[in-house]
């Protein structure tokens, strides 16, 4: 998915916490089952009185509520449990963006390089990460004509787990660029892929890939250059609003050119599908990886398990078994914790610094370790800039101001989580620090920035004549997921913005419905939602964050 939007504010930068098992574990009891929130009452302020009023969210398919299940049997030893809160929309690799999705997938599809525990590029699906430096990548031609050529080699033995034990090759990374670059593909972003003018196969273990010249750039920011693709169909995000190709100045590259396109997908299983079904098809709920471990079932609203690829290249895992288990509700996952149910809870678990005081007494048993890691996710609310009122730059400042951010830190997350500024967090190279607009917070200052743009805040909610002669109040819907702290931070927000006569709804939706795709239904894809608030990963490359933000990440239907 695509961010819908051009403006955002960081809420808080997100410590990473994981919670990690110090003993064995005890047999489980059955784990709840997912219930799907889809809507909630919703608070607006209106003069003096509170009105209660339903905001109907944009439609999502609903998700099954299995019936209860029996008593489970003691997990074996060589299994270990992973709590996820949200259940993933989809278990394809281009197609989604939920966290849930990724961190199920990682076991399955390593990627073609990965960073190791000291953030060190690491060859997984390659023989080595290839570089300017080891000859791996290097300048091709001269003046306008010159461009980036990156040599990826596969690495010997790395096979499909499909039932013949497909070989891993070129062609499988031939196709994984094509599906990217066809307009009917609905993937989750494509920016890297079109800077790409080609990828090749000159054998079975090798693909290399060609990124634009200048000359090549700049025709396709004019909708005319030819090649393996349909470039055309992308103009526009080549264009002024885009990539800016229109006025590139030497060789396209990309910072991040060394991870031989991330990954591949299985072109002997996806290449007959067309690319409008890719989505749909059973790939996307039963995945074929190339990783340590695959793909063995999901139980949906439940849990989804993996086992183990005996004699797979990267090597053969210790571990037999790894279950996501489904526990959408916080206070169930911290149950399961007390009781020894599950070993691990990552970032999409569910839990926070908002749990800290339980989780400290949890620590103090011996049996857990938990750990607050610095890390690049960031809670955001993202903004419809297309729609009524956040279209007015200085509604969205008054916003900005009129958010106290340590206040709710504070109060919901014990000081353990830092204020954001940015999408980048302060010890990323590319931090902006002193250069950075801030919008600290200045009720003084909100009521101001509203008042000179012609809103009339004397009584709730704001209202203002525009230019077509009607009057219009100052109300939006802000939207997003059922977790509990979130709920919370919604409301902490919904009453901060009450004090400046700002009307807001707010709609509460399980994950899912949140994130589903515009052809589900989800409003952040459908850019049908006023203001959303949820967490986005970032990474070591400023730009795999910064793209976001501009009209070339607009999702379209």
């Amino acid at each position: 998915m695509s961010k819908a939007v051009k403006l955002v504010f960081a809420l808080v930068v997100i410590a990473s916490m994981v919670l990690s098992a110090c003993g064995a574990t005890p047999t489980p009891t059955p784990a709840p089952t997912a219930t799907p929130v889809k809507v909630v009452q919703t608070q607006v302020v209106v003069q003096t009185q509170v009105v209660e009023k339903v905001v109907t969210a944009t439609p999502v398919p609903p998700t099954p509520t299995p019936a209860p299940s029996p008593t489970k049997a003691p997990v074996a030893a060589d299994t270990i449990i992973v709590v996820s809160q949200q259940e993933p929309d989809t278990l394809h690799p281009a197609v989604g963006s939920m966290m849930a999705r990724t961190v199920v997938l990682g076991p399955m599809f390593p990627g073609m390089v990965a960073q190791n525990d000291k953030a060190e590029w690491i060859p997984m699906g390659l023989v080595s990460v290839p570089t300017v430096d080891n000859g791996g990548a290097k300048l091709v031609g001269s003046g306008a004509d010159q461009y980036l050529e990156v040599t990826c080699k596969i690495k010997p033995g790395l096979k499909w787990n499909d039932d013949k034990g497909t070989p891993v090759t070129s062609a499988d990374a031939v196709y994984t660029w094509k599906y990217y670059m066809d307009e009917k593909a609905e993937v989750a972003d494509r920016t890297q892929m079109e800077k790409i003018f080609q990828v090749s196969a000159p054998s079975p273990d090798t693909y290399v890939i060609k990124y634009m010249t200048e000359t090549q750039a700049k025709a396709a920011a004019a909708g005319t250059l030819k090649g393996d693709v349909n470039f055309a169909a992308f103009k526009d995000d080549y264009g002024p609003d885009g990539q800016q190709f229109n006025a590139q100045s030497g060789p396209v590259v990309d910072p991040l050119y060394f991870t031989c396109l991330y990954d591949v997908l299985p072109a002997h299983i996806l290449g007959s599908i067309p690319a409008d079904q890719v989505a749909k098809s059973p790939f996307a709920t039963a995945p074929v990886g190339y990783g340590p471990y695959k793909f063995k079932a999901w139980k949906p609203a439940q849990q989804i398990e993996l086992e183990a690829v005996s004699g797979n290249v990267l090597g053969t895992p210790k571990i037999k078994n790894i279950i996501f288990r489904i526990i959408p509700d916080s206070n169930a996952v911290l149950a399961a914790l007390q009781k020894g149910e599950v070993d691990v809870v990552s970032e999409t678990g569910g839990l926070g610094a908002d749990n800290a005081p339980e989780l400290d007494k949890l620590e103090k048993t011996g049996q857990w370790k938990v750990s607050y890691i610095p890390g690049y996710f960031w809670e955001h609310i993202d903004l419809n800039t297309t729609k009524f009122p956040f279209d007015d730059v200085k509604v969205r400042q008054a916003m900005a101001y009129g958010i106290d951010k340590k206040a709710y830190l504070d109060t919901l997350y014990y000081g353990k989580y830092p204020a954001g500024d940015s999408f980048l967090p302060s010890f990323n190279w590319a931090y902006g620090g002193d250069q950075l607009v801030r919008y600290p917070y200045d009720k003084a200052k909100a009521q101001a920035t509203l008042k000179d743009a012609g809103w009339d805040c004397s009584k709730s909610p704001c209202t203002k004549k525009m230019a077509d002669g009607t009057t219009k109040g100052l109300e939006f819907t802000l939207m997003t997921t059922d977790r509990a702290d979130r709920q919370k931070k919604a409301q902490i927000i919904q009453s901060q913005l009450k004090q400046l006569n700002m009307g807001v709804n707010l709609s509460f939706l399980y994950g899912r419905g949140l994130f589903a795709t515009c052809s589900a239904g989800g409003p952040l894809n459908c850019r049908t939602f006023d203001a959303a608030i949820y967490t986005w990963l970032g990474s070591d490359d400023p730009d795999s964050s910064a793209t976001l933000y501009i009209c070339k990440a607009i999702p379209t239907k």
